[in-house]
């Protein structure tokens, strides 16, 4: 079996139920799953993502730059992918990630 280095993935979010699944759904390969959840959130995007990681943030929103370096800064592996939450990874390029990884 071939080591490789590790990986986080993050994301941050408000109001997304409807994708939220869709996009944590594709990186559940990854290491670990950090989600910033804005405190304006009032739909079920918070509880969707603690079904899927234990690595849930909410809080205040103090703009996008710095709720994206709060994000960054929760990730605890070699390597970091970040996606906004209406995006999702292909099989094609987690293969491609992993493959890289692996030659790391």
């Amino acid at each position: 079996m071939n080591s490789r280095s590790t990986i986080s993935a993050f994301v941050v979010c408000s109001n997304e139920e409807n994708q939220i699944e869709r996009c944590l759904n594709s990186i559940r390969w990854c290491d670990e799953i950090v989600v910033v959840v804005d405190t304006n959130s009032s739909d079920r995007t918070e509880e969707i993502a603690r079904s899927i990681t234990d690595k849930v943030f909410v809080r205040e929103w103090p703009g996008f730059v710095a709720q994206k370096a709060f994000g960054l800064s929760q990730c605890t592996k070699q390597w970091v992918l970040n996606l906004d939450a209406d995006e999702e990874v292909s099989e094609e390029l987690q293969t491609e990630i992993l493959d890289l990884l692996t030659k790391d």
